[in-house]
């Protein structure tokens, strides 16, 4: 009888999820999209704007070019940022500092945008990054024995001390010959000191090499709230849309005035090696 009964609610969830879905064609108005870096690194300095696009669109988002960007610190120094100086044709809607500058450790900085007579402001911290004390590979037995792998079976390790009398949180970036990597297009490698650790002694990289390729690890300190930032990016993007899956939400930001995307505050440190037999 039970049996019976299952079988019955069972049969009216179905008959009534047989109701016509119409999906809604009407769009949200786009959104500002900032995406802001300072460094202790010479070179990273930019910010990014942007729009948000539709559904339906396809193709680059569409990029703001007439911002007005600056960047100051908890001392008072104040950088301002410029559109594109050398008129590159990618790279439209990044700003990079009119005077280069590299950031400290211990400083807050606060950038400001101010676009479509809007306001937008975040602030973050910089905090110290561990150093890597050497990279290392060897050959991964798994992918050596995969036909399609194509000579792709080194891996990278890293060696360093995590420092465990603190709280840190970190972002990695994997790059062969010069090319950002990924295992899977919508990965984001973040971690905290749960993940790495006292010592990491070979911990594997996620991508894998060939002879003569360069295999270079950049490890970025990142703010608690930018762990949170990549964390939930990390959700959305990877999120399967099932039923159980987690409710899709945009990344919680230290962004003002309901601007999309993360100013991001760091530390880097790059560790680099030539796969050789």
């Amino acid at each position: 009888m039970k049996n019976l009964i299952i079988i019955l609610l069972a049969s009216v969830v179905l008959f009534a999820c047989e109701e016509p879905f119409v999906l809604d064609s009407d769009q949200a108005d786009p959104k500002i999209v900032i995406e802001g870096l300072v460094t202790n690194q010479p070179g990273y300095q930019s910010v990014k704007i942007s729009r948000s696009a539709d559904f339906y669109s396809s193709g680059a988002t569409p990029r703001v070019t007439d911002a007005v960007v600056t960047v100051s610190d908890d001392l008072g120094n104040v950088y301002t940022f410029v559109h594109n100086p050398n008129a590159v044709e990618d790279s439209a809607g990044i700003y990079i500092p009119q005077t280069p500058f590299v950031g400290s450790v211990g400083r807050t900085y606060t950038l400001r945008v101010q676009a479509d007579g809007e306001l937008y402001e975040a602030e973050d911290e910089l905090f110290a990054v561990t150093t890597m004390d050497s990279l290392s590979y060897k050959i991964n037995t798994e992918e050596e024995e995969d036909p399609e792998i194509e000579g792709r079976f080194y891996e990278a390790l890293m060696f360093t001390k995590e420092p465990q009398d603190e709280t840190n949180y970190y972002l990695f970036k994997f790059y062969r010959n010069d090319s950002l990597t990924f295992d899977s297009d919508t990965d984001i490698y973040v971690g905290d000191d749960k993940f790495l650790a006292g010592n990491i002694n070979g911990i594997g990289t996620p991508i894998f090499y060939s002879l003569e390729d360069v295999a270079r690890v950049e490890m970025y300190s990142i703010s608690r709230f930018g762990y949170v930032f990549y964390s939930d990016l990390n959700t959305l993007i990877n999120n399967d849309g099932g039923m159980f899956g987690p409710i899709p939400a945009t990344p919680r930001t230290n962004l003002s005035n309901g601007a999309l995307g993360f100013f991001q505050v760091s530390a880097v440190d790059v560790g680099e090696i030539t796969i050789e037999e």
